[in-house]
Formats: C-alpha cells, sequence, structure tokens
C-alpha cells in the first residue's frame, strides 16, 4: 500500500469513527465540530476541511439534517409530544423548528405525523437483466447510515462513468447477506446508474453489477426518503407474508431489492415518488 493509500484508509476510518460519535450523540448538547474533530483525531479546522470532502456537506448542516431525521421518525413511529422532539432536534423553540422541518420536508410535523400511508400497493412486470455502475457502502437497516455519503461520492465520480443508458434515472441497489432471508441487519448499497455494460477493464472507484432480470413487484413510495423504512417495514413485515408471494435471491446467493429514482423525485416534496423493486420467485 502506497503512503498515499495509507493516507486515504486512515482518513476513512476517522470518518467512519466521526459518523458514528454524531450517531450516538445527536441529542447531545455538548455534540460539536470540536467534540467531533477531538473524537476524530484532528485539528478542528483540518476535521471540518476532510468532513465536507467526505460528506459534501459542513459539519453543521449535517448534524441538523440528522436530527431532523431523527424527529421525522419519532413523530411517525411515537405519540411523544412534539415540542419534547424539538428539544431533542436541538431547538431551542417549536416555531424554529417547525419551520425547519417544513424547509425539509415540505410539510408541517403536525401534518406528516398524520399522514396516512408511504405506499401505494405493487404492481407486478417482468423485467430484463440491468448493469448499474457506482458507489458501494456499507450500511444496516437501523439508521441506513452511510447512504448519503454514497450518493454525494457517486454525483464525484458521476463524469468517470462510462456508457449511461439514461442520464434522469438512478438506482440505489441494496446486497443483503447470504444468510438473509429478507431484508435486516447490515448491508451493502450501491448508488448508481444502468449502464450499457461493465467495461472489461474496469473503472477506478467505481463498482459494476448486474441486476438479474425475472419478475418484480414494484411499490411506489411517497415523500420523504427518511419514511422509507415505513415502506420497506410495510413490504417484508406486512405484504409479503399475507401474498403467498416467495422473495428471490442472486444466482450467487444472498438477498436483493433496489430503488428506481426518475422524475418524479425530489426531496422536500411531501408528493415525491420513488419505486421500490422486490425481485419474487
Amino acid at each position: 500500500m502506497t503512503g498515499e493509500q495509507e493516507m486515504v484508509e486512515e482518513q476513512r476510518g476517522a470518518m467512519r469513527r466521526a459518523l458514528d460519535y454524531v450517531a450516538a450523540n445527536l441529542r447531545d448538547e455538548g455534540l460539536s465540530l470540536e467534540a467531533a474533530a477531538r473524537f476524530a483525531g484532528y485539528s478542528p479546522f483540518h476535521f471540518h476541511r476532510l468532513f465536507q470532502a467526505w460528506t459534501g456537506e459542513t459539519f453543521g448542516r449535517y448534524v441538523r439534517v440528522r436530527r431532523l431525521a431523527g424527529a421525522a421518525r419519532e413523530l411517525r413511529r411515537t405519540d411523544r409530544d412534539g415540542t419534547r422532539i424539538a428539544l431533542d432536534a436541538g431547538y431551542g423553540s417549536q416555531p424554529s423548528f417547525i419551520r425547519s422541518f417544513a424547509r425539509m420536508f415540505g410539510t408541517s410535523p403536525r401534518q406528516f405525523r398524520r399522514r396516512d400511508c408511504t405506499v401505494h400497493q405493487p404492481r407486478f412486470a417482468e423485467l430484463a437483466a440491468r448493469t448499474v455502475a457506482g458507489v458501494v457502502c456499507l450500511t444496516d437497516t437501523s439508521q441506513d447510515r452511510n447512504i448519503a455519503q454514497a450518493w454525494t461520492a457517486f454525483g464525484a465520480r458521476w463524469p468517470r462513468i462510462p456508457d449511461k443508458t439514461n442520464e434522469h434515472v438512478c438506482y440505489g441497489l441494496e446486497l443483503y447477506e447470504p444468510a438473509a432471508v429478507r431484508r435486516g441487519g447490515s448491508f451493502a448499497y450501491l448508488a448508481g446508474v444502468e449502464v450499457a455494460a461493465a467495461p472489461a477493464a474496469g473503472v477506478e472507484g467505481i463498482v459494476f453489477r448486474t441486476i438479474p432480470g425475472g419478475r418484480y413487484a414494484i411499490f411506489t413510495h411517497i415523500g420523504s426518503t427518511e419514511l422509507l423504512g415505513e415502506t420497506f417495514d410495510f413490504i417484508y413485515r406486512g405484504w409479503l407474508p399475507a401474498s403467498g408471494e416467495r422473495l428471490r435471491g442472486l444466482p450467487e446467493g444472498g438477498g436483493f431489492d433496489f430503488e428506481r429514482y426518475d422524475g418524479r423525485h425530489k426531496e422536500g416534496d411531501p408528493n415525491a415518488e420513488l419505486d421500490i423493486y422486490v425481485p419474487l420467485a
């Protein structure tokens, strides 16, 4: 390993530690850039530059977005008082929380909590196999960590991806452990775009994967990606057991599904839509 590669690996490890530190301390009023920098082992100045380069966001914005995302999940999953949720999200007043929440999710916290559903009943289709190219991260279903970072890295590598078939459609491919029968625990996530074929020589920093053809159930998710967990719960814990359908895995073993993002998806629009494809036997 060269000196440059060692430095990149060191930075990657530091950023992983920093993101884990942020996730574990989101409700702590003492969470700050300085505290995270000390934890990662860098000066605040160098850490801020490094953090923005790896995540595509300033430290302050990253924390605000993660706190608002946590508040959204609390609103949907609990009956906790909205004021307490706002305080836990780091807001000193309910009005400032409501304004920030509406900017991110396109609706007030109260309307967001009352929304009935995030998913339509599925339609079914036979699809041909396709090749996608992009950036892979490891994450988990408890928080879906690192996915935003993968999309940021994907955007930076976009010009290097050859032979894109449609630059207006992107894919989020989820690859589950070989022993997994359904979505759960840790998994690999590929943020990518469809390409005509994987090049023989490959491209540094780009991963190519084939999504198998076959029969799929297609669910349309409505609203923020922060509510994707609700839709996946409906699919795997509700719809699938009652449907009599069986999942189909990858030829080499393990489960998968994928998200398709097109012109209907715009984060912050409460009526934004994306499609989730679940492979069926």
